[in-house]
């Protein structure tokens, strides 16, 4: 109890979202959630009330693991009668678990608060609320989720059941994983840890450790953990978090340059990830094949397998998907000289990341928004208990008529008031001089100083660290002529609207910066030539594809990029700058609009990506 004390305690500085694991996935099978009774009325018999109970015990025992036998006992349940009140308040709830996963999430949320306006047992009450937190997640209802999980977890300590309570911590732990919190993911993983767990939950648990480690960028491939998880799983017949840990390390030899590893673990699994019916694995599964197949030149399989992608997630339900299935057919249209097709592919892209992006930031509001509050409630007692002892001060004084107290207290408020006025004035200051030495005030990106100084820390832990590093220079092709034409505050908008396009599709950790004029450049840590140069076509299309008519005049933007990274340049700040900045400047020569990659001993630099999608530009 003093574990689950300490947990109530640490989760208390901000409530958050969770859910359990299959049931927090959108799920597109030919099952509509407008089934009705009927259809398992036949054959039914009256059941005694023991039987109802053992049926009810079974069919919560197997609701993950057989949800074709957990269907068929449910809607037998709900035709029994005379059935007790926690029976009945029982059978609702299995009931909601199915409505869940077949995503009639509307139907299945009023079930569950009715449950928790309802005198059922404090058990069913719990249950019911962190089955509404698997339903927030589908719905990117993120604060009302919080809410939900911040009451699962104050009521943690109250919980006998030992299954549920395991389930409740595991809650925990995937909501920090979901919203990004990775360090307080593992804060909980090594709490729960301590418990006495069941082979299921061992299994779960790690797969979540392995998880919140790959996020978070703390896993590779040589790792011991695959193996003993994977080993675990297997072991306990759960092929659901055994293939899940599977795409987890077919990603990692990817990464590594292993694609032939990568497709001969997806491949001998993909019968397997099938028959789990769970889409959302089904789908992360074949695009790592696809993703896989296009390393390995494939087109045809590649392409195979990202609309085997997209047939099962038809709706782009699970974004993630989504998007990594549109860009990858995108890449192989283009690749296949099909403008139209390309095209199309990379709008279906561009709007199903807009919503992925909408959604991150939706979970970083709500985050923050909760994060608020619970500060906002310390601040709240804080203020009552000093109004308190003003009272007691006050009764104190007045018992002692010691009148000139009173005057010192005044005094002593006033000057504090007047301290605290100059302190918050003074670090409004402090904060504005703070930004103007870091930002550029056009774009809002780091300046040149700045980046220069965050750049060298970069560079020095990358290579203590023998991580990769690459650096994109790009700069703005006859910008010139768009001030001369259109007006300085016209060029000012389209340095804006570059920087704006470029942020949408970069990473937390990377480092952007003008260095001057219309010329920028990103430096990318942990990250390798090749996706430093995918980041810089996707770049480069990003800000092709501005609309510039908000301007107020017509006119097309593009820009030259250049890249480079530590192995052909080295760890030497200067050194990166100047070999992207001469790439940069072949991809100007070669007519512009292009992304060209730097390379060593003076050999003949050609452009690595051309953009097939755009019209011929003036040449210079």
């Amino acid at each position: 109890m003093k574990l689950r004390s300490t947990i109530v305690k640490r989760f208390n500085l901000f409530g958050k979202f969770v859910l359990l694991f299959h049931l927090c996935t959108v799920i597109t099978f030919s099952i509509h959630a407008s089934e009705t009774l009927q259809q398992y009325s036949s054959n039914i018999r009256a059941l005694a009330k023991q039987e109802i109970t053992t049926k009810l015990n079974l069919a919560d025992s197997i609701k993950r693991s057989n949800p074709t036998k957990f269907k068929q006992l449910v809607f037998e349940l709900m035709q029994q009668s005379p059935l007790t009140t926690e029976q009945q308040h029982h059978i609702s709830l299995l009931h909601s678990y199915h409505l869940t996963f077949v995503g009639d999430y509307q139907l299945a949320e009023m079930k569950l608060k009715k449950i928790l306006e309802s005198n059922a047992s404090d058990l069913l009450l719990f249950r019911a609320n962190y089955a509404l937190i698997n339903i927030s997640m589908p719905k990117k209802n993120w604060l009302e989720g919080l809410k939900y999980v911040n009451k699962n977890i104050n009521t943690l300590s109250s919980i006998q059941d030992k299954e549920h309570y395991q389930n409740g911590l595991l809650i925990t732990i995937i909501f920090y994983n979901q919203i990004g919190q990775y360090e307080l993911a593992e804060s909980y993983i090594e709490l729960l840890a301590k418990e006495e767990l069941s082979a299921k939950n061992e299994c779960w648990l790690k797969q979540l450790s392995l998880e919140a480690k790959l996020k978070s960028k703390q896993l590779h491939w040589t790792d011991k953990a695959l193996k003993e998880t994977l080993e675990q799983c297997i072991k306990i017949g759960n092929t659901i978090n055994a293939n899940i840990v599977r795409t987890y390390q077919a990603k990692l030899y990817l990464e590594e340059n292993m694609p032939e590893k990568a497709l001969n673990m997806a491949l001998n699994n993909l019968a397997e990830v099938h028959k789990t019916e769970y889409p959302m694995l089904i789908a992360e599964m074949s695009n790592t094949i696809a993703e896989t197949y296009w390393q390995l030149e494939d087109i045809n399989n590649a392409k195979r397998y990202a609309n085997d992608a997209l047939a099962v997630n038809r709706n782009n339900t699970n974004l993630l998907q989504g998007v990594n299935s549109y860009y990858l057919l995108y890449k192989i249209a283009k690749s296949q000289q099909n403008p139209t097709l390309a095209l199309s592919y990379y709008e279906q892209y561009a709007e199903i990341e807009k919503a992925h992006l909408e959604g991150e930031k939706a979970k970083e509001l709500a985050f923050q928004l909760a994060e608020h509050q619970a500060l906002e409630k310390v601040s709240q007692i804080k203020l009552l208990n000093e109004q308190n002892n003003a009272l007691s001060a006050e009764q104190a004084l007045a018992k002692t008529k010691v009148s000139n107290r009173q005057l010192v207290i005044i005094l002593l408020i006033f000057i504090i008031a007047i301290l605290t006025l100059l302190g918050f004035r003074l670090m409004q200051v402090h904060q504005r001089v703070k930004k103007l030495a870091k930002y550029d005030a056009l774009t809002g990106i780091y300046n040149r100083g700045h980046f220069t100084q965050i750049a060298l820390s970069t560079l020095k832990y990358c290579q203590s660290a023998e991580q990769d590093l690459s650096v994109i220079v790009f700069d703005l092709d006859h910008f010139k002529k768009i001030n001369d034409s259109f007006g300085h505050l016209c060029g000012d908008w389209a340095l804006k609207e570059v920087s704006k396009a470029c942020q949408a599709i970069g990473r937390k950790n990377d480092i952007f910066a003008r260095l001057g004029g219309e010329e920028f450049c990103i430096m990318l840590p942990s990250c390798n030539i090749r996706m430093a140069t995918l980041r810089a076509e996707a770049c480069r299309a990003a800000i092709e594809a501005i609309m510039t008519e908000t301007s107020g005049y017509e006119f097309t933007i593009t820009a030259s990029f250049g890249v480079t990274d530590v192995c052909l340049s080295g760890f030497n700040l200067d050194k990166l700058l100047a070999d992207a900045d001469a790439a940069a400047y072949q991809s100007k020569h070669a007519g512009r609009n292009q992304v060209t990659v730097h390379q060593v001993n003076d050999v003949k630099k050609e452009p690595l990506l051309n953009s097939t999608l755009v019209t011929t530009k003036q040449a210079t």
